[in-house]
Order: structure tokens, then sequence, then C-alpha cells
């Protein structure tokens, strides 16, 4: 499946020039509902930019898969979100809003939110996926191969990010200097783990439900339930002990990976 040259450029144009306008508005401080339509705009622009022949849905990365990675989409930001977490209650206990309370009550009482979430955040994180995995993602593989594209991919949906970081819109609780390169160094690894699954199965659903349990479980869940004004230097997406994790699962899914051909 080609990706033309032109499309890439149309891609890449219409990202940056619209990022710049709403990414600016939420600097403004304009409403919040700015978050969303920023997300659906790398989806928009690849829309716009994807050729309007036979299969354009398939060029979008819309199409079935396996349920098997779907789960390993929902399994993989659970795993990397939750271990700093419970490292972060055990060490800061008092910061935990289930202190003291019974691990069954906590399963009862939280069962149902953290699927059930996940379906709530599919609509925004599918604005971002569509464009990022399901078109960008393809278009880099077709020209920089595997590795390349996986690390080139998760960077820049990282820095994607920068600009609301810089202005305190995101990630509010660390210092700019810290949030930045622990934010990219977070993101990078989750984009590589997104990338793997969105190359093996060939579809945009996997990637589309990590980042929608990615975000439900963080800013959903877990850091509602977490206090404390230092939990940003080990938990969510500035969190070293997040980074660590992030980054052991996208190495053995890069070792895994990397003998494998499109």
């Amino acid at each position: 499946m080609q990706y033309t040259n032109k499309s890439v450029r149309v891609f890449f144009a219409i990202v940056i020039v619209a990022s710049i306008i709403v990414e600016g508005l939420i600097i403004l401080g304009g409403p919040d509902r700015l978050y969303l339509l920023m997300m659906w705009i790398p989806a928009v622009s690849a829309i716009i930019a994807v050729p309007k022949n036979k299969g354009v849905l398939g060029r979008l990365g819309i199409r079935k898969c396996k349920i098997r990675y779907i789960l390993q989409g929902i399994l993989f930001p659970f795993i990397y979100l939750l271990v700093p977490y419970i490292v972060y209650w055990i060490t800061h206990p008092s910061n935990f809003a289930y202190n003291g309370v019974s691990p069954l009550v906590i399963a009862r009482d939280l069962a149902l939110p953290l699927i059930s979430g996940i379906f709530v955040n599919l609509i925004s994180a599918a604005g971002e996926e569509i464009g990022w995995r399901g078109f960008m993602f393809p278009s880099l593989l077709q020209r920089i191969g595997l590795r390349k594209t996986l690390f080139a991919s998760g960077l820049i949906w990282a820095l994607w990010h920068v600009p609301v970081l810089v202005a305190g819109g995101y990630m509010t609780g660390a210092p700019v200097w810290y949030k930045i390169p622990a934010f990219i160094l977070c993101i990078v690894p989750v984009g590589i783990i997104s990338g793997v699954l969105a190359y093996r199965s060939k579809s945009i659903w996997p990637s589309t439900f990590l980042h929608a349990a990615h975000n439900h479980f963080d800013q959903g869940i877990f850091g509602i339930l977490t206090a404390g004004e230092d939990k940003m230097f080990y938990v969510s997406e500035t969190g070293l002990i997040t980074i660590v994790c992030a980054w052991i699962i996208a190495t053995l899914l890069l070792a895994s990976a990397s003998g494998e051909t499109a």
C-alpha cells in the first residue's frame, strides 16, 4: 500500500498549521473542549491527505484485527502505569486514597470503572491514532524501515505535546526543565509499543485501545487516587519509574519485532 510524497507533505503541513492554531488557543486560556479538537487534528489531517480511491479506510488503518492485539493494547499500559503507582503508594502510603483498605474492596470498587472508562476514552484516542498510527506510521515505514519508524513516530508524537507542556496546561506538578525531557523519555517507548501493535495487527484498534487505556488508567483512575506534590517525579507520564517500565516493555517488543518483515 503506497503513500505518496504529496499525501505525506499534506498530512504534516495540516498537522503543523492546525496544531499551532489550536495549541495556541489552549495556551491563551481557551476552553477545555479544545483538547478534544487538538486530539482530532491528526485524524482530520490524515483524512484530507489520503488519496480518495478504493481502500481509503485501509490506508487509515481502519480494519479489523485479532482480539489478542487489543487485549495487549489494554494490558501494556496497565502494567507500565500501575507498577509505578504501586511503588509510590507503598513508599508514600498517606498519599494513597485507599490506604489501609482491603485489596478486595479496592478491586470491587475499581473493576468496573477501569474497564468502562476505556471505551469513553476511545472517542478522543481514535482522533490521534487514525493520524499517527493509521497514516503516519505506515507512510514512514514505507520510507525508513521498521526500527527507525518506531522511534521516529514515538518522538514526533511526544514533541507534538511540548508546546502545551511548556505553557503548563498539561502534566502540572513538575517544573518545565524536568517534565519536558521526562515526558519525551516516557512517550517515545509508549509510541514504540503502540507502533509494534499497529505493525503486527495492521490496524489502528490495538493502538487506539492502548491510547484510551493509558489516558484513562493514568488520568481517570490512578492519578485521582494519588496525592503528593512529588508524585510526578515517580508516576504518570513524567515519572522515572514509569519511564523505566515503559522502556522495558518497548525494548522487549523491539527485540521480538526486529526479525519481522512487513
